[in-house]
């Protein structure tokens, strides 16, 4: 039930670009739309699984759970927020981006950035379940919980590197946005009208 209404919302974002997949290559406000879409999708299904007892009895107090929770917050929610601002910029201060390559540069050092994140996270989350049910033959914890942490310290290395590959990818869209509004005019107050009603008659009265 948790993952039908999120699947459906992905499904739809998705299959709403079919026959125009070729404009996702040229414009990146899309690019950042549809890896947004697919993260939401699979934090959605990540978060019920994550619910059953023999997922989570892997997953429960390892960096599993914070792998998870950032591909929602820098795959879902940080591309979307990417994606709006690279469309609204441009709007608002009635002028084109500023170099598409800088955004598309962006869109790539972020996609790496969340996936040297990510997938480490992962990786030490599993080595730290193993870790942590390992047993000597006398029953008693054959790792400290120390030897657990100096353990994983590679991939907490690689998080570090993606996580400042996608801080980058945000400076840089920070630049491109300056420039973009730098060479426009705000626009203080966009006219705006409603379409016009149109009249019919039913039964000889006429309505709008």
């Amino acid at each position: 039930m948790l993952i039908a209404p999120s699947w459906g919302g992905m499904l739809n974002g998705l299959f709403t670009l079919r026959g125009a997949w070729d404009k996702v290559r040229e414009e990146p406000v899309l690019k950042f739309f549809v890896v947004a879409v697919t993260c939401y999708g699979m934090s959605t299904f990540e978060g019920p699984m994550l619910s059953l007892k023999s997922i989570n009895a892997i997953s429960h107090f390892t960096d599993w759970t914070i792998g998870h929770v950032h591909i929602g917050g820098l795959g879902w929610n940080g591309f979307m927020a990417f994606g709006v601002l690279y469309y609204l910029i441009p709007k608002m201060w009635n002028t084109q981006l500023y170099p598409n390559k800088l955004a598309t540069n962006h869109f790539r050092l972020g996609t790496i950035g969340i996936i040297l994140y990510a997938i480490p996270l992962y990786w030490a989350g599993f080595t730290q379940a193993e870790m942590w049910k390992t047993f000597t033959p006398e029953g008693q914890l054959k790792f400290q919980f120390l030897e657990t942490v100096t353990h994983i310290i590679p991939m907490y290395i690689t998080r570090s590197i993606g996580g400042a590959l996608y801080l980058t990818g945000a400076l840089i869209m920070v630049y491109n946005l300056i420039k973009t509004a730098a060479q426009g005019t705000f626009v203080s107050n966009e006219e705006a009208e409603a379409a016009p009603l149109e009249k019919h008659e039913s039964h000889g009265i006429k309505e709008y």
